[in-house]
C-alpha cells in the first residue's frame, strides 16, 4: 500500500426535505446550489434528478480522537450539497487522513492547495492499527473544544442553504434531519464491505471497507446515497406514526399520508447513483438490514391507511348526509 493512501477517510452526511412546496427543477436546483460562482453544479436526469454543488473547502486546524488520546491534523475538510429528486437536500463533509512529511506546520497555501486533506502532525502508531483506531474513535462522536467536528461543519452549510429566500419555507409535509457517520478504508481483498448501526432516533454510523485507494474517492458518493434512503425510511415511517395519533376518519390523518405517498414513494431507488466500483454494497444491504423489503412494507401500510381512511371518511359523511 503506497505511503500517500489514507489511514482513514472520516466523513458526515446531513439529510433533510427540502423547504420547498415543489419539487426543485434542473435550473432552480443549479442555481440554489451555486456556492462557487462560475463553477457549474454537476447534474443527472436518469434514473432520478440529482444535483450536486462545486466543493469547497473548510481550513481545520485541531485534534483528531485516537483512543484514549488525540492527534493534531491540519488541512481542510472537502464539503458538498446535493439535491436529490428535487426533494432531498443534503450537506456533506468528509476528510481524508494522511501522515505529514515531518512533523512541522507549513503554510495555508500548503493545506488548500489539498482540498479534502488533513495531515497528521503528532507521532501516531502504524497503519494497521492508526487506521482503525481514528475510525472507531471518529464514530464514537468524541466531542471537545478542539476536537474535529465535520457535524458543524456540515450544520452550517445546511442552514444557510435551507434559509435561502429562492425557497418559499413551505414544504408539503413534516420531517426531521438524520445524520449519517461514515468511515471509509482500504482493505485489498476483504472489500468491498460496509457495516451500518442506527444509533438513535436520528444518527447513523457506517463503516466501509473498499479494495483499493481510488474506490475511496467513491466512498462519499456511496453514503451520500445510502443517506438518502435511510431517511425515506425514517419519513416515512414518522409520516405513519404521527397519522396514527389521528382518527381514521379525520382530515389531519389524511392530511398526513396523502403527501408522503404523494412525494416520498417515487424517490426510491437505493444505488441508482452509488458509483460502479461500490454497488455491490447495496446487495449486502438489501439481505441484512433488508432496506427494500421495509420500504415495501412501509408503503404498503401508507396505501392500506389512506384506503381505510377515505373508506371511512366517505363512511362518515354518508351518515351524516341521513340524519
Amino acid at each position: 500500500m503506497a505511503a500517500t493512501t489514507p489511514l482513514v477517510v472520516l466523513g458526515e452526511v446531513r439529510t433533510c426535505l427540502l423547504p420547498s412546496a415543489a419539487a426543485l427543477p434542473r435550473a432552480e436546483a443549479c442555481e440554489l446550489l451555486e456556492l462557487v460562482p462560475g463553477r457549474g453544479v454537476r447534474w443527472r436526469e436518469r434514473p432520478g434528478t440529482l444535483a450536486v454543488s462545486p466543493t469547497t473547502a473548510v481550513g481545520v486546524d485541531c485534534d483528531l480522537a485516537l483512543n484514549a488520546e488525540t492527534a493534531r491534523i491540519v488541512g481542510t475538510a472537502a464539503t458538498t450539497l446535493v439535491l436529490a429528486g428535487g426533494r432531498i437536500l443534503q450537506s456533506s463533509a468528509h476528510v481524508a487522513v494522511v501522515r505529514a512529511p515531518d512533523r512541522r506546520r507549513r503554510p495555508w497555501s500548503h493545506y488548500i492547495s489539498r482540498k479534502g486533506v488533513v495531515e497528521v502532525l503528532t507521532r501516531i502508531p502504524e497503519r494497521a492499527s492508526a487506521g482503525p483506531a481514528l475510525a472507531e474513535s471518529y464514530l464514537a462522536e468524541r466531542t471537545g473544544a478542539d476536537i474535529l467536528d465535520l457535524a458543524s461543519i456540515s450544520e452550517r452549510t445546511l442552514a444557510r442553504i435551507r434559509s435561502d429566500p429562492q425557497l418559499d419555507m413551505n414544504p408539503p409535509l413534516h420531517a426531521g434531519t438524520t445524520r449519517l457517520r461514515w468511515t471509509a478504508q482500504v482493505g485489498g481483498s476483504s472489500g468491498p464491505a460496509v457495516g451500518m448501526r442506527l444509533v438513535d432516533d436520528t444518527v447513523r454510523t457506517v463503516r466501509l471497507i473498499v479494495r483499493e485507494e481510488p474506490d475511496l474517492q467513491d466512498a462519499q458518493r456511496f453514503c451520500e446515497d445510502l443517506a438518502v434512503h435511510d431517511w425515506l425510511l425514517t419519513a416515512l415511517a414518522r409520516a405513519l406514526d404521527e397519522a396514527d395519533r389521528f382518527p381514521s376518519d379525520s382530515r389531519e390523518r389524511l392530511g398526513i399520508l396523502g403527501p408522503a405517498l404523494e412525494h416520498l414513494t417515487r424517490l426510491w431507488m437505493p444505488g441508482a447513483h452509488t458509483p460502479v466500483s461500490l454497488r455491490a454494497l447495496w446487495k449486502e444491504l438489501q439481505n441484512d438490514p433488508g432496506f427494500t423489503r421495509q420500504w415495501n412494507n412501509l408503503v404498503g401500510q401508507l396505501r392500506d391507511s389512506i384506503a381505510v381512511a377515505t373508506l371511512d371518511a366517505l363512511r362518515h359523511r354518508g351518515s351524516t348526509a341521513d340524519r
